[in-house]
């Protein structure tokens, strides 16, 4: 299947999945994962009706935004959805319309002098350790509400919501309970902290899934691209 074929069934397993939890489908965004993707590849998908993408690395977001910028009309957002060092904030400030992978009150610091400077609020996601797996990043989920807490002293840094990255399992029915997981967290600390809407969960294997289970953004790659070469 090309392109085009791709995207159609991915849109329409998310109506799927929402009308089965109840939920409309224009409740549930859709970020095309673009990491490894050539940009002649983001060019077409833009032409086949896709307008947010989200990149892993900050340098190769700045390259592909550039060239994309540079070539097509439309308005295209992008989201940050890699692990994010203090270092990395500078090519994202002002470029980027949502940064799903806060972790670290250091970055959050340096998000802060970013926004600040340049007279804007960075809207942010906090990413949420619910597989507790050494290899990926995250708050622990015993250390959010103190980190939420934490955040207050940043005005230009506006959390939007929660973001997780469950263990990959070949059924995605194990991820279930990673997702529901984070929508509990999220609607537990709503309450004291209204902001938090987004919930930032599911990718090519799970998506169906996530949505069921609250999802408001789908970061999906393969299953629009293909298999990274």
């Amino acid at each position: 299947m090309d392109l085009p074929d791709n995207l159609k069934s991915v849109k329409e397993r998310i109506e799927n999945a929402a009308k089965r939890a109840g939920r409309h489908v224009n409740d549930v965004k859709l970020v095309a994962v673009t990491k490894g993707v050539e940009p002649g590849r983001i060019i077409e998908a833009v032409s086949a009706g896709i307008h947010t993408f989200g990149e892993n690395y900050a340098q190769e977001f700045r390259l592909k935004k550039e060239i994309i910028d540079s070539t097509v009309s439309e308005n295209v957002e992008w989201h940050f959805i890699g692990r994010l060092q203090r270092n990395k904030v500078k090519y994202l400030i002002g470029d980027v319309e949502l940064i799903h992978s806060l972790d670290s009150v250091t970055v959050a610091r340096e998000i802060e002098k970013k926004a600040a400077g340049l007279g804007i609020k960075a809207k942010v996601l906090i990413e949420v350790d619910t597989g507790e797996e050494e290899t990926k990043g995250g708050v622990r989920k015993e250390d959010l509400e103190g980190f939420l807490a934490g955040l207050q002293e940043f005005p230009s840094v506006e959390v939007r919501g929660l973001m997780t990255m469950p263990p990959y399992f070949d059924d995605p029915e194990r991820a279930r309970p990673f997702f529901t997981a984070l929508r509990e967290l999220r609607d537990k600390l709503s309450v004291k902290y209204p902001g938090l809407r987004e919930l930032s969960m599911g990718m090519s294997g799970d998506f169906e899934v996530a949505i069921e289970e609250g999802a408001t953004i789908v970061r999906i790659g393969s299953a629009i691209f293909g298999p990274r070469q």
